[in-house]
């Protein structure tokens, strides 16, 4: 039975989502994994409950929910916390998305002898993290530590690394395949305006933030305040061709490190349980099996080649930035997720390409529904063998923590 009316299909998303991450949590699985898994049931790929149709009417969900995600991150960032962290997490985050793109750059290229534009995309958008998983599961086993830290701030790098270099490398693929090549500082124009517009955006509502929350004592109000304009910074970003999710880390940022009360943040986490649950159910009704069974060969070299890249990255990143050993060890596997960026990466390359678009789509949303279905795993071993996961063996404990994917055969904007 397919239901397209939104009463109903929000209902089913809550209830049934809530009840595929209490079952994942009795496998021992994350509950985020199990939103996701219940959201694949229920979408057009199994049981059609939920229509792609309705899926896309609840996109004002997927861009409330990842962007209070991207404001939790950012109001994790306090400078004065992890300053000590700041080389390591600025190296390893460097190191990683170029060896994500290295990696799948030349396998794409080298192995598969795919066209050199192709490859070169793949490349950059291999570089994507989606920061909604890893997210959740460190809220989910309510981790802290230099682990937890130090993946909170290669996350919000990430973004902003992959924006400028899938930017450099669309110019260059444009013109490889115009027959215009030339090197160029305007090759660098696109990206640096949508990186700097949105830092601008963030951090213009991070000040705002900051003045209007120091007034406000109620948290019902502090609330309102948050999810207004976690909504009001991501529709900006949207109507301006900037990153919402960048823009809201970086207001997060600010507020973080300008409040005198940055603890007020966690008002959040006392409404997000809902939205979260029907974001990642939403996700998972977004993800189509046809489109990775069609694609698996391709799609596999590539997943492989991006796992070697972000595992073996972060390792090199973090033992020459000096990061304690277990981020060497672990950081890569918490990096696995790919989703809302990397969608409107594919919606780019729609416009921006379309003699080459088909493959592309492909290949990523085929790694997309692998990624997001795998990368919960992950991170929940990462959280683990770090030792970080100190309330895992607390028996209540969905989404609702202390610290702080993805989408569809038919891409929709989320970044």
């Amino acid at each position: 039975m397919t239901i397209y009316d939104q009463t109903l299909g929000l209902a089913l998303l809550l209830l049934l989502g809530y009840l595929g991450g209490r079952l994942a949590k009795l496998i021992k699985m994350p509950m985020v994994a199990g939103y996701v898994l219940m959201g694949l049931v229920v979408g057009p790929s199994f049981l059609n409950i939920i229509p792609s149709e309705l899926n896309t009417d609840f996109n004002i969900i997927k861009v409330l929910g990842l962007g209070l995600i991207a404001l939790m991150i950012g109001g994790e960032l306090e400078i004065k916390k992890i300053k000590h962290l700041g080389k390591a997490i600025a190296g390893t985050a460097v190191i990683q998305v170029v060896g994500s793109f290295f990696m799948v750059f030349t396998t794409m290229y080298f192995l598969l002898k795919l066209p050199l534009p192709i490859s070169l995309l793949l490349g950059a958008m291999s570089t994507a993290t989606a920061p909604a998983s890893p997210v959740a599961c460190i809220r989910e086993y309510k981790a802290k530590g230099p682990f937890t830290s130090t993946l909170l701030g290669v996350v919000a790098i990430d973004d902003a690394l992959c924006i400028v270099i899938f930017g450099v490398t669309a110019a260059i693929a444009r013109m490889l395949m115009d027959g215009t090549f030339t090197l160029g500082i305007h090759m660098l124009a696109e990206p640096a305006i949508e990186l700097i517009g949105s830092i601008g955006l963030g951090a213009f509502a991070g000040i705002a933030l900051t003045l209007i929350i120091r007034k406000l004592h109620d948290k019902q109000h502090q609330i309102v305040v948050f999810v207004g304009l976690a909504l009001l910074v991501s529709g900006i970003a949207n109507a301006f061709h900037l990153s919402p999710l960048l823009a809201n880390m970086t207001m997060g940022f600010f507020f973080s490190n300008l409040s005198s009360k940055p603890h007020t943040i966690s008002v959040i986490n006392e409404i997000d349980l809902p939205i979260f649950v029907v974001f990642f159910t939403l996700a998972g009704a977004s993800l189509h099996m046809d489109v990775l069974a069609a694609n698996w060969q391709v799609a596999l070299v590539y997943i492989v080649a991006r796992g070697i890249g972000k595992v073996g990255g972060a390792f090199l990143g973090a033992r020459v930035s000096g990061a304690p050993e277990v981020v060497q060890k672990y950081l890569g596997f918490a990096m696995f997720s790919k989703a809302g960026v990397t969608i409107g990466l594919v919606m780019l390359v729609q416009g921006r390409f379309p003699e080459i678009a088909a493959i592309i789509t492909a290949i990523e949303l085929a790694a997309v529904t692998f990624c997001e279905l795998t990368g919960p795993m992950g991170t929940k071993f990462a959280i683990f063998s770090s030792g970080e996961a100190n309330g895992a063996l607390l028996e209540e404990m969905p989404l609702e923590v202390t610290t702080p994917a993805v989408k569809t055969a038919s891409p929709q904007p989320q970044s």
